[in-house]
C-alpha cells in the first residue's frame, strides 16, 4: 500500500508540473546587453567580427553612462559603458583568468558558415579563447571567442 502511494504521488506531481510548463507563454530571444569599459571599441569589434550594425548610440554624460544598440538580423545587443562599473580584475584580490562571477557566463550564436566565419575572425586578430572543439553528439564544432572586455562569446556551428 505504501509503494502505491509513492506511486500515485509520483504520477500527480509529474502530470502537476507537465500542465505547468504548458501554461507558461512561448519565449523568444530578444536581446542581450553588455556592459564595456570602452564603448567606441566594443562597437569596432561587434560590427567588424561578427557584423552588428549600429542602430544608435547615446550620451547620457549627467547620468554617467553611455549606451548603444546593435543590431544583426533579429538579434539585438545593448552595449553599455558605465562610469561607475567595476573591473573585476581590478578590484578582486587574486583575480585571474579562472576566477568566476555569478551572473551570465558567455552568449553563443549559431554561425550558418562556420568556416568562412573562422577565416574572417583569424584574419582579423580576433582572441580565441581555446580552440574548436567537436560536439560528440551533434559532430559540429564550436569555439569561444573573447571581446575587447573578455566576454565569451561561443560560436557553434549551425
Amino acid at each position: 500500500m505504501r509503494k502505491l502511494i509513492v506511486v500515485l504521488s509520483l504520477i500527480l506531481m509529474s502530470v502537476t508540473s507537465h500542465a505547468q510548463q504548458e501554461d507558461i507563454p512561448e519565449l523568444k530571444a530578444h536581446f542581450s546587453a553588455i556592459i564595456v569599459t570602452e564603448i567606441d571599441s566594443s562597437i569596432v569589434w561587434y560590427t567588424k567580427m561578427l557584423g552588428f550594425e549600429i542602430i544608435n548610440k547615446r550620451e547620457f554624460a549627467e547620468a554617467g553612462f553611455k549606451q548603444s544598440n546593435l543590431k544583426r538580423g533579429t538579434i539585438l545587443l545593448e552595449l553599455i559603458e558605465l562610469d561607475s562599473a567595476l573591473e573585476p580584475k581590478k578590484v578582486i584580490a587574486n583575480y585571474s583568468s579562472k576566477t568566476r562571477m555569478t551572473g551570465l557566463f558567455k552568449i553563443g550564436f549559431l554561425v550558418s558558415d562556420f568556416d568562412r566565419l573562422i577565416q574572417h575572425l583569424k584574419e582579423n586578430n580576433a582572441k580565441f579563447h581555446g580552440n574548436i572543439v567537436v560536439d560528440e553528439k551533434t559532430g559540429k564544432r564550436m569555439v569561444i571567442i573573447k571581446d575587447p572586455d573578455e566576454n565569451r562569446i561561443q560560436l557553434f556551428e549551425n
